[in-house]
């Protein structure tokens, strides 16, 4: 194996495969019904997949990492942080991009860790079948100095008409210029469940659409945390759904310390309610 050279990996249908180094420019993985625990997924290939997975109905990646070939740690995260503080992270020419499922399959991502990347551009989910994330270390986004890339955490996915989704229990912690989760289309996102997460950075940390149509979204336990600096707020234009279109918001929180680098809030703001709204703290919890 070299990461500068592509990999082909086909696999009988069913397999579980554990423990097992993939080192390439690009992992093709063939088959379905597959699961990877405790696998690592390491090269450079700025401008293309990292992986890429052909599965018909179903992958699960549990306990895995997804990482440069080049670094053992993010550059600059000493581990006292949730992320690095300070550009470039890794840089352009050392980075990976995607890892991107090419059919239908839906994907289980559990207690991953994804760092030096641009994003994961895995398929949302149909109905009955949600795409599910729990429990993911995603953080230290690449080139966040030359903002070569979008830097997304869950996404980018641009084309709307996305869901239903499962995202809870994860570290989205970056710097960079788009959104932890990176729901970036005109079309309807529905059935999303976005709950008990920590998020910081970005440009806007959250995206739900760019148009403010989307349905039974349930956004509730999570925090939005000022440790990483921030281009522009916690939630794209203010969208997420509604609770006349079958939404939930609720207790949703602001975590403030001294010495964050996210000056648009205070300690003051520390434990009060993050809106759907507006960008500032609240004293109860947003509920119309």
């Amino acid at each position: 194996m070299s990461d500068s050279k592509p990999l082909i990996v086909t696999l009988p249908d069913n397999s579980v495969v554990s423990y097992t180094r993939f080192l390439a420019s690009k992992v093709y993985i063939y088959g379905d019904n597959l699961t990877f625990v405790g696998c690592l997924f390491e090269g450079k290939n700025p401008n293309d997949n990292l992986v890429q997975i052909y599965a018909a109905s179903n992958v699960a990646f549990r306990y895995s990492t997804f990482k440069p070939s080049f670094y053992v740690t993010p550059p600059g995260n000493d581990g006292t942080v949730s992320s690095s503080r300070s550009p470039p992270g890794t840089p352009f020419d050392k980075s990976w991009q995607l890892a991107t499922t090419m059919r239908t399959a839906v994907a289980v991502m559990d207690h991953n860790d994804i760092w030096g990347n641009a994003g994961m551009e895995i398929v949302t989910g149909y109905p009955g079948r949600p795409s599910v994330w729990t429990n993911n270390y995603i953080h230290d986004a690449s080139d966040t100095a030359n903002d070569v890339y979008h830097h997304d955490g869950i996404g980018p996915q641009s084309e709307g008409d996305g869901g239903p989704m499962l995202i809870d229990h994860n570290t989205l912690a970056s710097i960079g210029n788009t959104n932890g989760l990176a729901l970036q289309g005109s079309g309807v996102y529905d059935n999303i469940a976005f709950t008990n997460n920590y998020v910081s950075g970005y440009g806007y940390a959250i995206s739900i659409g760019v148009v403010d149509n989307a349905t039974n979204i349930t956004f509730s336990g999570n925090v939005f945390s000022a440790e990483l600096r921030q281009l522009y707020g916690p939630l794209y234009g203010n969208f997420w759904g509604g609770s006349a279109r079958g939404s939930l918001w609720r207790n949703n929180f602001y975590q403030v310390r001294a010495g964050d680098d996210n000056k648009s809030y205070s300690p003051a703001d520390n434990r009060r309610y993050w809106w759907p709204t507006d960008n500032i703290s609240h004293a109860v919890d947003y509920n119309y």
